[in-house]
């Protein structure tokens, strides 16, 4: 209580009690994701994804390195309180360098500081998942195909989303071929990264088999007999003309993630949804990929942002997820 001395209107002087009031403000901290690209400019996408999930500030970090790691990851943790609510976010295109990271990564959180880490490098572990999610999905509900465990499965396109995709197609028992459609690479590099994601995949996985086909004739000749055909290749690459997709025999199930003209599928739009863009052939386009793969990456930076401890959300969890979101 403070006592205080005014002068009223009449010129009289007279004492009146002034008693503060406290306001206790609620215990809250801010939600805070470090953004951690391996690019030049950390990705807008991702940066406006974390935002709209409900992070109150998120720091983009860009041209990212493990060597960088621990002492910004525990610079980030020591200075708030254990359990707070921060969440570490690997982004970026150089998908080994993001492995390097992640790794990094959990080794620098000390307890009781831990917080959960997202993998996602350039997208690939959220768009693969919705990928074979939704492959598996459509080929339930549209076709009687219950799973896609001894298909022949067909991945065109090495980079950060093939890889991913051809690593849970042979952890769900497909017959797996990863295919190198770019001209300046090689048999034996594709030989190598099938072996080596064949042995990520794990005890029970079935073996990734990789093949180098920069011609659209070899191409051909590797999904005659398939029973899905992912195109993974990057933005602009067209891997099969309108020519080469009517002659495919049998019926197959085809995804083309290119929302950039020309596709990657002559003929797949990017709207169609199990639609029969040649006789037999049905098509996922990259609009009806694009959402779950949105939706998918969205749950995940929702669910990170209200973890307390150490979590993983990788691509194995991205795939749980997208399954989840098309059961709704």
């Amino acid at each position: 209580m403070v006592e205080r001395e005014v002068e009223s209107i009449l010129g009289r002087k007279s004492i009146i009690e002034l008693t503060p009031i406290i306001i206790k403000k609620k215990d809250t901290m801010d939600k805070i994701c470090y953004f951690f690209d391996t690019d030049d400019n950390a990705s807008p996408f991702d940066i406006n994804m974390a935002y709209d999930a409900g992070f109150d500030i998120v720091i983009p970090i860009s041209k990212m390195k493990a060597e960088y790691v621990p002492k910004l990851i525990q610079d980030a943790i020591f200075s708030r309180k254990p359990n707070a609510p921060t969440t570490f976010f690997i982004g970026g295109s150089d998908v080994k360098e993001g492995e390097k990271i992640a790794k990094a990564a959990k080794k620098s959180l000390v307890p009781p500081f831990e917080c959960p880490i997202i993998i996602d490098p350039r997208g690939s572990h959220t768009t693969a998942s919705a990928v074979v999610a939704m492959s598996l999905d459509i080929a339930n509900r549209k076709h009687g195909i219950k799973n896609l465990k001894g298909k022949k499965v067909v991945i065109f396109g090495a980079g950060p989303v093939g890889r991913i995709a051809a690593i849970l197609a042979s952890k769900i028992g497909c017959n797996t071929f990863l295919v190198e459609t770019w001209d300046k690479s090689n048999e034996d590099f594709i030989k190598k990264l099938a072996k080596d994601l064949t042995q990520e995949a794990g005890e029970g996985a079935t073996e990734i088999s990789g093949l180098f086909a920069p011609l659209i004739k070899q191409r051909f000749d590797i999904v005659k007999d398939a029973d899905v055909i992912w195109s993974l290749a990057a933005a602009g690459v067209e891997i099969l003309t309108q020519e080469w997709m009517e002659k495919l025999p049998g019926k197959k199930i085809v995804v083309d993630i290119n929302l950039v003209p020309p596709y990657g599928i002559e003929g797949l739009k990017p709207k169609h949804k199990n639609d029969e863009i040649y006789p037999g052939i049905f098509g996922i386009g990259a609009l009806a990929l694009g959402r779950l793969k949105a939706n998918s990456e969205g749950q995940i930076l929702k669910e990170a942002s209200n973890t307390k401890g150490l979590k993983i959300f990788d691509y194995n969890y991205a795939f749980t997820v997208a399954k989840e979101l098309l059961k709704k």
